[in-house]
């Protein structure tokens, strides 16, 4: 048998093989259906192990004459359905001060998590996100004496499956920063994590643009009404958090959307985390202007100010580390 990490099996809807424990004990048979919760309680396990490839070619000779004509129709929603393939071990930020696994279990559990809703597991996911916000908030804590440069928190990988896990780990230091009560912080970190649910809504299509049409950009902005739903509606959060889901693109000029709050306007949560996420589009370069290192990133910041951004927070997200943090983020990547 083969070893095989929780993570790789997040790519698969239906397990192409049997999957044991450390005792040979068989916990899932080929051909199952890989829901969320199973994903979950097979996770608990610290090593799994699958059929080599000569195993499976012997099981498959021996049931070959007796199975059923494959349903093509079938397959391919499972293809729809199935989350994106991970590559961890190329996007594991070197450089960072969390740990290596911590990294790619969050990446993992995060993807499974998405998973779940688009599988309308929503209990599934209220737990998972829950985990995901209690590892986050322990782990940075753990980390943040040594930390220098906000580029030593970033996590590495597709922008989709790293962009809410990096925003909430720079909410959460910056929570520590500001000296939140236990409460605030929890919140604060799920929040994060949750505040661009509603891009699992959006056409794949838009989603994969770089560059998006004036009628692209409608529907992309959507997103923000549509992720206060899920939250208000389907998974019963509290308002607070539902609230950051609509208006992280919102700016403090006014100029934001999708209804042009400014100032006070717009609530504290919403303020905070809309900022990190902002930093981590500039640090992933998802925004039309390029930059190389987080002193650029901070830069930019720095000359849109108040125009999107709450003075006394931009003055404490950029005072948080050091400024003159020169890493490039893609000799980071390689």
């Amino acid at each position: 048998m083969e070893k095989i990490d929780v993570e790789e099996l997040v790519k698969f809807k239906m397990l192409p093989f049997d999957l044991y424990n450390d005792n040979g004990e068989k916990l899932v048979n080929a051909g199952e259906i890989l829901t969320s919760g199973k994903l979950l309680q097979i996770s608990q396990y610290e090593n799994l192990y699958k059929d080599t490839p000569k195993q499976q070619k012997i099981k498959n000779k021996k049931t070959q004459d007796f199975e059923e004509p494959q349903d093509i129709s079938d397959t391919a929603d499972f293809e729809k359905a199935k989350p994106k393939e991970i590559i961890f071990d190329k996007t594991v930020n070197r450089k960072s001060k969390i740990k290596a696994q911590a990294q790619v279990d969050m990446k993992s559990y995060f993807a499974t998590t998405m998973f779940a809703m688009q599988e309308n597991a929503k209990q599934d996911a209220i737990q998972m996100i829950g985990e995901i916000k209690d590892k986050i908030i322990d782990d940075v804590h753990a980390v943040l004496p040594e930390v220098k440069y906000c580029s030593q928190l970033k996590l590495l990988g597709n922008y989709y499956d790293c962009h809410s896990l990096n925003t909430a780990i720079l909410a959460t230091a910056l929570g520590y920063k500001l000296n939140l009560d236990e409460d605030y912080l929890e919140k604060i970190t799920k929040a994060a994590l949750l505040h661009d649910i509603g891009m699992t809504k959006l056409p794949k299509e838009i989603l994969e643009k770089t560059v998006l049409s004036q009628q692209d950009t409608k529907v992309f902005q959507t997103h923000t009404q549509i992720g206060y739903k899920i939250l208000k509606y389907e998974m019963s959060m509290p308002e607070d958090i539902c609230l950051v889901a609509l208006e992280h693109h919102e700016n403090n000029d006014g100029s934001g959307y999708p209804f042009k709050l400014s100032g006070e306007q717009i609530s504290e949560m919403a303020r905070i985390i809309g900022m990190c996420s902002f930093f981590d589009d500039l640090t992933s370069n998802r925004t039309p202007t390029r930059i190389k290192n987080t002193k650029d990133a901070l830069r930019i910041m720095l000359e849109v100010g108040s125009k999107k951004f709450t003075p006394q927070l931009l003055y404490q997200f950029v005072n948080m580390y050091n400024y003159n943090d020169l890493e490039s983020y893609e000799e980071m990547a390689q």
